[in-house]
């Protein structure tokens, strides 16, 4: 068995980011556990749950169980919807609107029950990324209550009310760290980043509403955030699942999305088994 520490950074993309299972359960089959971790948006969410003890497979199983069942997701949206219209807008901040959905309730209502509440019951140290909007700085979580770090984390504009703490306006840490490998770059010998984002797709009847069109415009802009920071910060292995064609809302599509990056397990198991030997 090697010697050397493994730390993976998990990126942001949306539904793309359910591909991340695959590396999970590429360490597992390895019998390597990471000794840090980092994410951003779905990436946030996936390495809390990976930290807080859920294997890659109980993951799997629980997106395909949840997200297959079409109704039941529904049902969860139909409990969340806006009762009287003194609901729908907030006087206080004109951006928490009822027109977006409330990153904590996402958080409450379908992340896995294993998740920990306090960073400090993780059995992985973690280090999440969101965007203070107003400074534009990024803002680190790794201690504290592990809901609002999440919540602020997966905030992505205009789907999602930004989220105040500490007197701070937060959303999503794709707007300025898509893929948080500086996080972990001093905490072992192999860094894993975990590439998600993707580019905007050309639809069939070339037909893009606005809604897609600022969706596009992110992925565009991450991208660019990344390619910038290879370029001073480059991982020792980049894994990008072949998700490209899937949307960042696609999470109905969960089977889908796995099937079409299955083959990322055994890719990460080649790839990283020789990081390991030599």
């Amino acid at each position: 068995m090697s010697e050397k520490t493994v730390a993976i950074a998990f990126g942001g993309g949306g539904a793309r980011g359910i591909s991340h299972i695959w590396v999970m359960e590429a360490l597992d089959e390895l019998g390597v556990k990471p000794v840090a971790l980092s994410g951003t948006s779905i990436g946030a969410l996936a390495s809390i749950c990976y930290a807080s003890g859920m294997s890659g497979k109980d993951l799997h199983d629980y997106m395909l169980a949840l997200f297959s069942n079409t109704g039941e997701v529904l049902s969860r949206f139909w409990k969340h919807r806006p009762r009287s219209l003194s609901q729908m807008f907030t006087l206080q901040n004109p951006m928490a609107s009822w027109a977006q959905l409330d990153p904590h309730w996402i958080v409450e209502t379908f992340l896995p029950h294993e998740i920990k509440a306090d960073f400090s019951g993780l059995e992985i140290p973690v280090s999440l990324s969101a965007t203070d909007y107003f400074s534009g700085e990024e803002v680190i979580f790794d201690k504290g209550a592990v809901g609002p770090a999440l919540a602020a984390s997966i905030a992505i504009p205009a789907l999602f009310r930004p989220i105040e703490i500490d007197r701070r306006l937060l959303i999503d840490g794709g707007c300025v760290n898509p893929m948080p490998v500086d996080h972990v770059r001093k905490k072992a010998d192999i860094v894993i980043a975990i590439d998600v984002v993707g580019l905007p797709q050309r639809p069939a009847d070339n037909r893009i509403g606005s809604f897609e069109m600022g969706f596009g415009a992110t992925q565009v802009l991450m991208q660019t955030i990344q390619r910038e920071k290879m370029r001073h910060d480059k991982p020792d292995l980049l894994v990008r699942p072949r998700v490209d064609e899937f949307r960042p809302l696609d999470f109905l599509k969960t089977a889908d999305i796995l099937a079409a990056s299955k083959r990322t397990k055994d890719e990460v198991k080649t790839s990283l088994g020789r990081l390991l030997d030599r």
